[in-house]
């Protein structure tokens, strides 16, 4: 048996450590590209999410969604292998990480995911599928707030306005619209060791030819 190799510089934190969860926040130390330098959640407590079940108006502690509504800083993790059905746009807030490392996430069936006017968001590991649009209405938005929101594309993950993101490793097939778009003046972004498969429309750049904040992407 020969010595450990990496190729990937992304996976150096966890491929020849037999330790790696315990040190899976490694990871935020990875980010190539536009997005170097962003942690999300890196420095802060872990979340585990225990529960596979949604709701998007009152998320119960243990699901995803009340993992990414809390204020602050979070490392989100799971426990287990689990599919998520969101019912509507899963709304992430800014310094947050969702690592799916050591299990298989499935986020498919349901709406997708947004980060909109948040920075400093790492997604890593997720697999995303037949994502289909939601019809708008209530949705909690932040600890604190909620929001009355439209209805979603059907994108597998929409950036509006972010800044300092980036999505790792995810796998995306079979969105009604989209699998990645990112418009409205996000920044700071990299998309790196994605598959993407079973689809037309992969990725899109700019909302718009007549947005003005695009030009800066």
């Amino acid at each position: 048996m020969g010595p450990c190799e990496v190729t990937n510089h992304v996976e150096n934190y966890w491929w020849c450590d037999p330790d790696w969860e315990k040190n899976t926040k490694k990871l935020a130390d990875c980010a190539p590209g536009f997005a170097r330098g962003s942690t999300g959640g890196k420095g802060a407590d872990f979340y585990v999410v225990n529960k596979p079940i949604d709701n998007a108006v009152d998320p119960k502690p243990g699901t995803l969604r009340h993992a990414v509504t809390q204020i602050g800083p979070l490392w989100i993790t799971f426990k287990w292998s689990m599919t998520i059905k969101l019912e509507q746009e899963l709304i992430v807030t800014s310094d947050k990480t969702i690592d799916a490392s050591g299990a298989y996430v499935e986020i498919c069936n349901g709406a997708g995911i947004t980060i909109q006017f948040s920075n400093n968001v790492i997604i890593h590991g997720l697999q995303i599928h037949h994502i289909i649009p939601a019809k708008g209405g209530k949705i909690k938005y932040g600890e604190n707030h909620h929001r009355l929101r439209g209805d979603s594309d059907g994108d597998g993950v929409s950036l509006f306005g972010a800044t300092n993101v980036w999505l790792d490793h995810l796998s995306l097939n079979h969105c009604a619209n989209g699998l990645i778009a990112v418009g409205q003046g996000s920044t700071t972004v990299t998309i790196s060791n994605c598959h993407f498969t079973d689809h037309n429309d992969v990725m899109l750049f700019e909302a718009s030819d007549s947005y003005s904040a695009d030009k800066k992407m």
